[in-house]
């Protein structure tokens, strides 16, 4: 799996407020969104941002099994891309 658990709570519990999860030459980060114009994080899959998935959890708040759960759906929309 590509996007894992502990990238979902990375991102849950990152502390900028635009915080958006990407994915770069083959390994995921969390970055502001501002930084995905940098020469660093050029060419990156932006997979989601933290407000997206704090509302469709319905809030930070989440279960393990809800990252789980939450990291497989993202991961099958980057397998989707061909990503």
């Amino acid at each position: 799996m590509t996007i894992s658990a502990d990238d979902v709570r990375r991102l849950l519990a990152s502390d900028v407020d635009d915080a958006v999860l990407v994915l770069v030459q083959g390994h995921t980060d969390v970055i502001a969104a501002a930084q995905l114009d940098s020469d660093a994080y050029r060419g990156a899959l932006r997979v989601a941002s933290r407000s997206d998935l704090v509302s469709r959890a319905h809030g930070a708040q989440m279960s393990e099994e809800q990252m789980a759960e939450e990291a497989a759906k993202l991961d099958s929309a980057v397998s989707n891309l061909g990503a």
